[in-house]
Protein backbone atom coordinates (compact mmCIF):
# COMPACT_ATOMS: atom_id res chain seq x y z
CA UNK A 1 0.00 0.00 0.00
CA UNK A 2 2.87 2.32 0.80
CA UNK A 3 4.34 1.79 -2.67
CA UNK A 4 0.98 2.52 -4.31
CA UNK A 5 0.62 5.74 -2.32
CA UNK A 6 4.10 6.92 -3.24
CA UNK A 7 3.64 6.17 -6.95
CA UNK A 8 0.31 8.01 -7.06
CA UNK A 9 1.78 11.02 -5.27
CA UNK A 10 4.80 11.04 -7.59
CA UNK A 11 2.48 10.90 -10.60
CA UNK A 12 0.62 14.00 -9.45
CA UNK A 13 3.81 15.81 -8.47
CA UNK A 14 5.43 15.27 -11.86
CA UNK A 15 2.16 16.01 -13.67
CA UNK A 16 1.96 19.32 -11.82
CA UNK A 17 5.61 20.17 -12.55
CA UNK A 18 4.97 19.41 -16.23
CA UNK A 19 1.91 21.68 -16.23
CA UNK A 20 3.91 24.40 -14.46
CA UNK A 21 6.75 24.12 -16.97
CA UNK A 22 4.42 24.38 -19.96
CA UNK A 23 2.46 27.25 -18.44
CA UNK A 24 5.59 29.30 -17.65
CA UNK A 25 7.22 28.59 -21.01
CA UNK A 26 4.11 29.35 -23.07
CA UNK A 27 3.28 32.42 -20.99
CA UNK A 28 6.76 33.88 -21.52
CA UNK A 29 6.59 33.06 -25.22
CA UNK A 30 3.13 34.61 -25.64
CA UNK A 31 3.79 37.64 -23.44
CA UNK A 32 0.73 36.95 -21.28
CA UNK A 33 -0.53 34.27 -18.89
CA UNK A 34 -1.37 31.02 -20.67
CA UNK A 35 -3.12 28.31 -18.67
CA UNK A 36 -1.88 25.13 -20.28
CA UNK A 37 -3.12 21.60 -19.88
CA UNK A 38 -5.83 19.48 -21.44
CA UNK A 39 -7.60 18.99 -18.11
CA UNK A 40 -9.25 21.64 -15.94
CA UNK A 41 -6.90 21.13 -13.00
CA UNK A 42 -3.23 22.19 -12.99
CA UNK A 43 -1.77 18.88 -14.13
CA UNK A 44 -0.57 17.43 -17.41
CA UNK A 45 -0.69 13.63 -17.02
CA UNK A 46 1.65 12.84 -19.92
CA UNK A 47 4.53 14.15 -17.79
CA UNK A 48 3.52 11.97 -14.87
CA UNK A 49 3.29 8.83 -17.02
CA UNK A 50 6.49 9.65 -18.90
CA UNK A 51 8.66 10.33 -15.89
CA UNK A 52 7.33 7.37 -13.93
CA UNK A 53 8.05 5.20 -16.97
CA UNK A 54 11.63 6.47 -17.06
CA UNK A 55 12.01 5.90 -13.32
CA UNK A 56 10.53 2.42 -13.04
CA UNK A 57 10.76 0.82 -16.49
CA UNK A 58 14.29 2.05 -17.14
CA UNK A 59 15.55 1.43 -13.60
CA UNK A 60 18.02 -1.29 -14.69
CA UNK A 61 19.99 1.25 -16.78
CA UNK A 62 19.89 4.21 -14.39
CA UNK A 63 23.58 3.71 -13.71
CA UNK A 64 24.59 4.38 -17.33
CA UNK A 65 24.17 8.01 -18.28
CA UNK A 66 24.36 7.52 -22.06
CA UNK A 67 22.10 4.47 -22.00
CA UNK A 68 19.59 6.27 -19.77
CA UNK A 69 19.64 9.32 -22.05
CA UNK A 70 18.98 7.29 -25.22
CA UNK A 71 16.36 5.00 -23.66
CA UNK A 72 14.55 7.90 -21.97
CA UNK A 73 14.47 9.89 -25.20
CA UNK A 74 13.02 6.88 -27.06
CA UNK A 75 10.46 6.12 -24.34
CA UNK A 76 9.25 9.72 -24.09
CA UNK A 77 9.11 10.00 -27.89
CA UNK A 78 6.96 6.88 -28.20
CA UNK A 79 4.67 8.12 -25.40
CA UNK A 80 4.31 11.55 -27.03
CA UNK A 81 3.55 10.05 -30.44
CA UNK A 82 0.97 7.61 -29.04
CA UNK A 83 -0.65 10.35 -26.94
CA UNK A 84 -0.88 12.68 -29.93
CA UNK A 85 -2.42 9.92 -32.05
CA UNK A 86 -4.97 8.92 -29.39
CA UNK A 87 -6.02 12.52 -28.73
CA UNK A 88 -6.55 13.03 -32.44
CA UNK A 89 -8.27 9.68 -32.85
CA UNK A 90 -10.77 10.09 -30.00
CA UNK A 91 -11.20 13.88 -29.85
CA UNK A 92 -10.72 14.68 -33.55
CA UNK A 93 -8.23 17.40 -32.65
CA UNK A 94 -4.44 17.75 -32.54
CA UNK A 95 -2.99 19.73 -29.64
CA UNK A 96 0.59 20.29 -30.81
CA UNK A 97 2.32 20.38 -34.16
CA UNK A 98 6.07 20.00 -34.71
CA UNK A 99 5.93 20.27 -38.49
CA UNK A 100 8.13 23.37 -38.36
CA UNK A 101 10.73 21.55 -36.23
CA UNK A 102 13.49 19.69 -38.11
CA UNK A 103 13.40 15.88 -38.25
CA UNK A 104 9.78 15.54 -37.16
CA UNK A 105 7.50 12.56 -37.71
CA UNK A 106 4.01 13.56 -38.86
CA UNK A 107 4.30 16.68 -36.71
CA UNK A 108 3.76 14.56 -33.59
CA UNK A 109 7.36 14.18 -32.43
CA UNK A 110 10.65 15.74 -33.44
CA UNK A 111 14.32 14.85 -32.86
CA UNK A 112 15.34 18.11 -31.10
CA UNK A 113 12.40 17.75 -28.70
CA UNK A 114 13.32 14.13 -27.99
CA UNK A 115 16.95 15.08 -27.28
CA UNK A 116 15.80 17.82 -24.93
CA UNK A 117 13.55 15.48 -22.96
CA UNK A 118 16.20 12.77 -22.89
CA UNK A 119 18.57 15.21 -21.17
CA UNK A 120 15.81 16.40 -18.82
CA UNK A 121 15.04 12.81 -17.82
CA UNK A 122 18.68 12.17 -16.90
CA UNK A 123 18.62 15.29 -14.72
CA UNK A 124 15.36 14.21 -13.10
CA UNK A 125 16.62 10.70 -12.31
CA UNK A 126 19.93 11.97 -10.93
CA UNK A 127 18.84 15.10 -9.05
CA UNK A 128 15.08 15.67 -8.81
CA UNK A 129 13.63 12.23 -8.18
CA UNK A 130 15.50 11.42 -4.94
CA UNK A 131 14.09 14.62 -3.39
CA UNK A 132 10.57 13.98 -4.70
CA UNK A 133 10.62 10.35 -3.60
CA UNK A 134 11.51 11.26 -0.01
CA UNK A 135 8.84 13.94 0.01
CA UNK A 136 6.19 11.56 -1.34
CA UNK A 137 7.23 8.83 1.12
CA UNK A 138 7.01 11.21 4.09
CA UNK A 139 3.59 12.49 3.00
CA UNK A 140 2.37 8.92 2.55
CA UNK A 141 3.55 7.91 6.03
CA UNK A 142 1.87 10.95 7.54
CA UNK A 143 -1.46 10.96 5.69
CA UNK A 144 -1.71 7.40 4.44
CA UNK A 145 -3.92 6.54 1.48
CA UNK A 146 -6.39 9.43 1.95
CA UNK A 147 -4.54 12.00 -0.18
CA UNK A 148 -3.72 9.63 -3.09
CA UNK A 149 -7.32 8.38 -3.22
CA UNK A 150 -8.70 11.92 -3.02
CA UNK A 151 -6.42 13.02 -5.85
CA UNK A 152 -7.50 10.07 -8.00
CA UNK A 153 -11.17 10.88 -7.38
CA UNK A 154 -10.58 14.52 -8.36
CA UNK A 155 -8.75 13.39 -11.48
CA UNK A 156 -11.68 11.15 -12.42
CA UNK A 157 -14.16 14.02 -12.08
CA UNK A 158 -11.82 16.30 -14.02
CA UNK A 159 -11.49 13.76 -16.81
CA UNK A 160 -15.26 13.28 -16.99
CA UNK A 161 -15.89 17.04 -17.19
CA UNK A 162 -13.16 17.42 -19.80
CA UNK A 163 -14.64 14.68 -21.98
CA UNK A 164 -18.07 16.32 -21.77
CA UNK A 165 -16.52 19.70 -22.57
CA UNK A 166 -14.72 18.30 -25.60
CA UNK A 167 -17.90 16.75 -26.99
CA UNK A 168 -19.70 20.08 -26.65
CA UNK A 169 -16.68 21.95 -27.97
CA UNK A 170 -16.65 19.90 -31.16
CA UNK A 171 -20.32 20.56 -31.85
CA UNK A 172 -20.07 24.26 -31.00
CA UNK A 173 -17.07 25.12 -33.19
CA UNK A 174 -18.52 23.24 -36.16
CA UNK A 175 -21.80 25.13 -35.80
CA UNK A 176 -19.92 28.42 -35.54
CA UNK A 177 -17.78 27.67 -38.57
CA UNK A 178 -20.92 26.98 -40.60
CA UNK A 179 -22.27 30.39 -39.58
CA UNK A 180 -18.94 32.07 -40.34
CA UNK A 181 -18.90 30.57 -43.82
CA UNK A 182 -22.47 31.74 -44.34
CA UNK A 183 -21.52 35.27 -43.31
CA UNK A 184 -18.53 35.26 -45.64
CA UNK A 185 -20.57 33.92 -48.54
CA UNK A 186 -23.25 36.56 -48.17
CA UNK A 187 -20.94 39.47 -47.36
CA UNK A 188 -20.69 40.70 -50.95
CA UNK A 189 -24.39 41.50 -50.91
CA UNK A 190 -23.80 44.08 -48.19
CA UNK A 191 -20.38 45.61 -48.88
CA UNK A 192 -19.11 46.71 -52.25
CA UNK A 193 -15.53 46.84 -53.44
CA UNK A 194 -14.16 44.78 -50.57
CA UNK A 195 -11.70 42.13 -51.64
CA UNK A 196 -10.62 40.78 -48.21
CA UNK A 197 -13.17 38.15 -47.26
CA UNK A 198 -11.96 38.12 -43.66
CA UNK A 199 -12.75 41.83 -43.32
CA UNK A 200 -15.98 41.30 -45.25
CA UNK A 201 -17.95 39.52 -42.56
CA UNK A 202 -16.57 41.77 -39.82
CA UNK A 203 -17.48 44.98 -41.62
CA UNK A 204 -20.91 43.70 -42.59
CA UNK A 205 -21.84 42.72 -39.07
CA UNK A 206 -20.55 46.01 -37.72
CA UNK A 207 -22.95 47.75 -40.09
CA UNK A 208 -25.84 45.59 -38.92
CA UNK A 209 -25.71 45.47 -35.08
CA UNK A 210 -29.00 43.58 -34.91
CA UNK A 211 -27.36 40.61 -36.58
CA UNK A 212 -24.76 40.44 -33.82
CA UNK A 213 -27.51 40.19 -31.23
CA UNK A 214 -29.28 37.53 -33.26
CA UNK A 215 -26.10 35.52 -33.69
CA UNK A 216 -25.26 35.71 -29.99
CA UNK A 217 -28.73 34.39 -29.16
CA UNK A 218 -28.76 31.55 -31.68
CA UNK A 219 -25.17 30.33 -31.77
CA UNK A 220 -23.88 27.97 -29.05
CA UNK A 221 -21.90 29.61 -26.24
CA UNK A 222 -18.51 28.27 -25.25
CA UNK A 223 -17.89 27.89 -21.52
CA UNK A 224 -14.70 29.01 -19.79
CA UNK A 225 -12.87 25.71 -20.29
CA UNK A 226 -13.77 25.55 -23.99
CA UNK A 227 -12.67 29.16 -24.56
CA UNK A 228 -9.43 28.41 -22.70
CA UNK A 229 -8.65 25.48 -24.98
CA UNK A 230 -9.34 27.61 -28.04
CA UNK A 231 -7.23 30.50 -26.78
CA UNK A 232 -4.27 28.79 -25.11
CA UNK A 233 -3.46 26.14 -27.72
CA UNK A 234 -2.27 28.08 -30.80
CA UNK A 235 -1.35 24.82 -32.55
CA UNK A 236 -4.80 23.34 -31.97
CA UNK A 237 -6.36 21.78 -35.07
CA UNK A 238 -9.94 20.53 -35.12
CA UNK A 239 -11.12 17.98 -37.67
CA UNK A 240 -13.21 19.48 -40.52
CA UNK A 241 -12.43 23.05 -39.38
CA UNK A 242 -10.63 24.73 -42.28
CA UNK A 243 -9.53 28.01 -40.66
CA UNK A 244 -9.44 27.86 -36.88
CA UNK A 245 -7.65 31.20 -36.49
CA UNK A 246 -10.37 33.02 -38.37
CA UNK A 247 -12.98 31.18 -36.35
CA UNK A 248 -11.27 32.38 -33.16
CA UNK A 249 -11.58 35.96 -34.40
CA UNK A 250 -15.24 35.41 -35.19
CA UNK A 251 -15.94 34.03 -31.69
CA UNK A 252 -14.03 36.87 -30.07
CA UNK A 253 -16.02 39.45 -32.04
CA UNK A 254 -19.27 37.81 -30.90
CA UNK A 255 -18.17 37.98 -27.26
CA UNK A 256 -17.40 41.70 -27.53
CA UNK A 257 -20.86 42.59 -28.81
Amino acid sequence: MQTFNVIVLLFFMYSFIGWLWETIYCSLKAGHFVYRGFLIGPITPIYGFGILGVIYILRPIHGTTVGLFVAAALLVTVLEYVTSYLLERFFHASWWDYKDVPFNINGRVALPISIFWGACCVLIVRVVHPVFWHLAANVSLTIGFLLPVALLILLSFDLGLTLANMAGFQRAVKRMEQELERQKASADHYIEAVTDKRQNWQERLQKVPAEWRELKETLPKLNFQQRRLLKNFPQLKVENITNLQELKSFIEELRKK
